[in-house]
């Protein structure tokens, strides 16, 4: 962002144009009509440098307007992220199992869409630190709370289905997440729990990770995707026939567990919501990214550096131009 710090000495720009306008006016008043018996007399004085006379006094007052402008200070302003700053921690928990790939939010899979409208998400979260937790029959961190939001955008967007294997280890994501968010001294510390399933996997419980978390001060958001009935799921199997690899599609009921992930959010005063379509999905995520603003009480620090060394120079450059071709090429002559 560019700026000026002190613009109130553009009001001499005022001054510039008032010369400029009484020139032309004095200019004007000495014009006036001589008679000559012939135009071959008048000829000579219409040279290339009486048409280009006005030269020194347009560099004049270019040369004005960029030492004004260099009064004005400008300034290119960067705003950098502060390590002091107490924004929010958040920390997304998303489910890699394999019945994310139900195609019921079409043309895509639910996993993709999720990953899309979580990516939108982050970009949002300037001011916060972000961290990523994937999970399937265990749960992994992907990104440590950080407030590089490039670094966590880009991982999630590699993400895969089944790289946790499939089953589905929600009390192991979360204790996974509340881990990640114990020892911050963020005041607001989140955690936004993603999945489509049942707990079925893994050596926790979710109710018991819900209250680690709330004794820990941390809000949970539960966010139940898919929809109601079944849904189509591909299957990558061989043909006994030709050995190759193809896709088959099965139909498979969907088995959220909504009142574990009620009591979830309800445990440590968070929210839950079902998304049955990805509309409904990235209006939750608008939802959550509402409810949960950054209290920042730390100012934001910004590195300025000052621009005006530019126009001051290119502005001195000019004058010095105008004044030696006014005294040279277009040197006027008394009469």
């Amino acid at each position: 962002m560019t700026r000026f710090a002190d613009p109130l000495w553009f009001a001499l720009a005022l001054l510039v144009i008032a010369r400029i306008v009484l020139l032309w006016l004095d200019r004007r008043a000495r014009t006036g009509a001589f008679g000559f018996s012939a135009l071959s007399l008048v000829a000579p004085a219409r040279g290339i440098r009486t048409q280009t006379s006005g030269i020194p006094f347009a560099l004049e007052v270019l040369a004005l307007l960029l030492l004004i402008a260099a009064l004005a200070r400008p300034q290119r302003v960067v705003r950098l992220a502060s390590s002091d700053r107490f924004g929010i921690d958040i920390v997304i928990a998303l489910d890699a199992s394999g019945s994310m790939a139900a195609e019921d939010f079409r043309p895509r899979n639910r996993f993709a869409v999720a990953k899309d409208l979580i990516g939108d998400f982050i970009k949002g979260r300037v001011d916060d630190r972000i961290g990523l937790v994937t999970f399937g029959t265990r749960a992994a961190t992907r990104v440590p709370i950080t407030y590089d939001r490039r670094i966590t955008a880009g991982i999630l967007a590699r993400t895969e289905i089944g790289e946790h294997g499939n089953g589905t280890a929600i009390g192991h994501a979360l204790a996974t997440a509340v881990n990640r968010l114990r020892t911050s001294k963020s005041r607001t510390r989140v955690i936004i729990l993603v999945t489509d399933g049942v707990n079925n996997s893994g050596p926790i419980d979710p109710r018991v990770a819900a209250q680690l978390a709330a004794r820990s001060g941390i809000k949970v958001y539960t966010i139940g995707v898919g929809s109601e009935g079944p849904v189509p799921l591909p299957i990558q199997r061989q043909n006994p026939f030709t050995g190759q690899i193809e896709t088959v599609y099965t139909h498979i009921r969907g088995e959220l567990d909504e009142p574990t992930l009620n009591a979830i959010a309800d445990t440590t005063g968070g929210e839950f919501f079902r998304a049955t379509d990805p509309r409904a999905l990235g209006r939750v995520l608008q939802r959550i990214d509402a409810l949960e603003k950054s209290r920042l009480t730390a100012p934001k620090r910004e590195q300025i550096d000052e621009l005006y060394v530019w126009p001051l120079a290119a502005g001195l450059v000019l004058l010095v131009v105008a004044l030696l071709s006014g005294e040279t090429l277009w040197m006027k002559v008394p009469a």
